[in-house]
């Protein structure tokens, strides 16, 4: 086999990392993306074991708390390290993820869409939509790619680049893992306002929404199927929503458990309802190598950043006293959560609207009393799949 190439069939059959292989540059996920193309060809258990591995471990060391992947474009075994996170590496991400959620129905790698899709992908566009970044980082500053990789202008096409023309493709894969569904079952996997549409067993049915997530946990979901039929509905509960509550007609429907869907199975009809209340709590990423001492905070799925005046510190935060609220009506935020921090008050915005205008922000905050628990590496991801069998 040439010296340059990746063996990643052999490499993850070894139980090794994607970072471990010969060639961990982000292009390499469009071959291993063949692995599961392989399987669904041959049958052949090792291309699909090879495959998650790749992706499990990818999704343990090298994707960010932004829900970024890739580290100076290519995997370091590292989710703290300082490289840029390239667009077209990210996007790249959302693909072997859609595939990983076709081939397992692990409701986790929908959290990991989700994810990246409310914040890196939101965060790599400008909000009037005329550029995306080259490179969307932790902490810093977000720079239009036609600056950062400004080599690739072309008399007559100065916007095009590599980034800009993978970059909407984050928006348009969701259309690809929101809802899916199969013989008898229908699959929910996005949560929003929002009303899809799918066939389960040659009958259309309508899912509507009604709800201001993720800035809030309550989402109200409307059946309503062209003729009373009997199917599975599946209901994606995240794994770091530890108190959902899904109710119908005023009853508990039982059965809820973190990290896996809830398969309700009846003869649903027109206007059938559901609540699905999740947990918004806050819950911390405790850093380390680069980022210890440090923590990033989370509102449902979305990561908040702090965007520090001119030269201005960033206060310690004291995690077992942040009292926190949330504050709405901030133009252009989908949500900003106060924080008391030693005497005063630090105001957290989603990261996807943090940083316009080149303000510089933080997603990584100095920090006391933090639990040292990350949840993107090994442990808590695979853990957490684990228990919820």
């Amino acid at each position: 086999m040439p010296a340059n190439a990746g063996d990643y069939l052999r490499t993850a059959l070894a139980g090794k990392a994607f970072y471990q292989c010969r060639k961990p540059r982000w292009e390499s996920l469009h071959p291993i993306l063949g692995l599961a193309e392989a399987y669904r060809a041959t049958g052949n258990a090792d291309y699909r074991k090879a495959f998650e591995q790749l992706w499990w471990s990818i999704a343990e060391y090298d994707r960010h708390n932004n829900g970024g992947f890739s580290s100076g474009e290519q995997a370091q075994g590292n989710p703290y390290h300082g490289g840029a996170i390239e667009t077209c590496c990210t996007i790249a991400w959302l693909a072997t993820g859609v595939e990983m959620l076709k081939l397992t129905g692990d409701s986790v790698v929908a959290d990991e869409l989700e994810l990246s899709t409310l914040n890196q992908v939101v965060g790599l566009h400008s909000p009037d939509g005329k550029w995306c970044t080259y490179n969307t980082p932790m902490d810093g500053k977000r720079v239009p790619s036609t600056e950062d990789i400004a080599f690739q202008k072309r008399p007559g096409s100065e916007q095009l680049n590599c980034c800009s023309v993978n970059a909407a493709r984050g928006f348009g894969m969701i259309s690809e893992w929101a809802l899916m569904s199969d013989a008898d079952v229908l699959l929910l996997n996005w949560y929003g306002p929002s009303t899809m549409t799918a066939t389960v067993g040659g009958n259309r049915v309508t899912l509507e929404q009604q709800t201001d997530y993720p800035r809030g946990g309550r989402v109200v979901l409307r059946v309503s199927p062209e003729r009373p039929a009997e199917f599975t509905l599946k209901l994606r509960v995240p794994h770091w929503s530890e108190q959902t509550v899904v109710t119908m007609k005023g009853r508990p429907v039982p059965g809820v458990t973190p990290g896996r869907y809830l398969a309700v199975r009846q003869t649903w009809r027109r206007g059938d309802e559901l609540t699905i209340d999740l947990d918004m709590t806050p819950r911390f990423w405790a850093g380390e190598r680069e980022c210890a001492g440090k923590v990033s905070i989370y509102h449902g799925p979305l990561l908040l950043a702090h965007e520090p005046a001119h030269r201005a510190a960033v206060p310690v935060i004291d995690v077992a006293r942040l009292n926190p609220r949330v504050v709405t009506g901030e133009a252009g935020a989908v949500v900003v959560v106060e924080v008391d921090v030693a005497g005063t008050t630090l105001r957290l915005r989603d990261y996807g609207s943090a940083g316009q205008g080149r303000r510089p922000y933080v997603t990584w905050l100095p920090a006391k009393n933090a639990v040292l628990r990350p949840f993107a590496r090994s442990a808590p991801l695979r853990t957490q799949r684990a228990s919820a069998g």
